[in-house]
């Protein structure tokens, strides 16, 4: 499976304590409407390590059942321990996703051997195709290039979903891999650079609220319609940086709460956006003709 252009990770909306369905609902169906590529659910934008197995199931099971193929559903299956791990990524199989996302092991710090072994155990668990996921700031260890590649070699490693701010990895890694990984930018603000650099598209936490534009970004760039990709990059850079000026989710759930789609609720120790990020993102997202 090729994954590219604008992937969504979802947030998971709440309300008054519980998963709203509804609201989640329906967000998956404007995303399969508004040319979003594939739905990243129960990933860090999704508040996934706060929500209980129940939680999760129930999210992953609505969220498929909605896309009813039309889109690719993609898990996110993070855990310290790989049997955790691969108890994860089974259940996402078992309940019908196309894909799974997976972080490195966060807080236990593993070695760049204990890296691949986690990743090795996890790919001969499951058939499903498997995006790395190498995200330093929230699990403290980096994926090396050399780990990578050696990743890549097993088949049914699909993509990488890079969060690093060090672009020039992009094209190290296309000129060792050739198209044998899907490249995917974390970080909604360097996508347009990840893309110049030989990526092919993004987990995008700034898709919740502008899938359409971070889709056309995207197409622009595979058009080489280089005039309009700057354009809609200088658009959407001060709705990218709002949506970062807090710790994630919380300045996009309330971006999503401005536009009537869910409520502004997060679960503890995350804390609803402060005034200043709330203005930061209405100015934006009035610029944009969103509200």
């Amino acid at each position: 499976m090729k994954f590219s252009g604008s992937i969504v990770a979802l947030i998971t909306p709440f309300y008054q304590g519980k998963v709203d369905i509804t609201a989640l609902q329906a967000l998956v169906d404007w995303h399969c409407q508004q040319g979003t590529q594939a739905i990243v659910v129960c990933g860090s934008t999704g508040e996934a390590n706060l929500l209980t197995p129940c939680e999760r199931e129930e999210v992953i099971q609505a969220a498929i059942k909605v896309a009813a193929g039309r889109i690719p559903i993609i898990v996110g299956c993070g855990a310290p321990s790989t049997h955790e791990g691969i108890s994860m990524v089974q259940q996402a199989e078992e309940w019908g996703a196309q894909a799974v996302l997976v972080v490195s092991p966060y807080y236990v710090k593993p070695t760049q051997v204990g890296l691949y072994q986690h990743f090795y155990l996890i790919h001969e668990s499951t058939n499903l195709p498997i995006i790395l996921y190498n995200n330093p700031g929230r699990s403290v260890v980096d994926l090396s290039i050399d780990l990578i590649c050696q990743l890549a070699k097993l088949p049914k490693i699909a993509a990488l979903k890079d969060s690093t701010l060090d672009l020039s990895r992009t094209t190290v890694l296309r000129n060792q891999l050739a198209d044998r990984l899907s490249l995917l930018s974390g970080d909604d603000p360097t996508t347009a650079a990840y893309l110049a650099q030989g990526g092919d598209g993004c987990i995008s936490v700034t898709a919740n609220v502008a899938p359409a534009l971070c889709q056309q970004l995207i197409q622009a760039w595979v058009k080489q319609d280089v005039a309009l990709f700057q354009s809609l990059n200088q658009k959407l850079m001060p709705l990218h940086l709002a949506l970062v000026s807090e710790t994630n989710p919380s300045p996009v759930k309330y971006a999503l709460s401005a536009l009537g789609k869910s409520h502004n609720e997060l679960r503890l120790p995350l804390m609803p956006a402060t005034t200043e990020t709330r203005m930061k993102v209405d100015q934006s997202l009035q610029t944009l003709g969103l509200i």
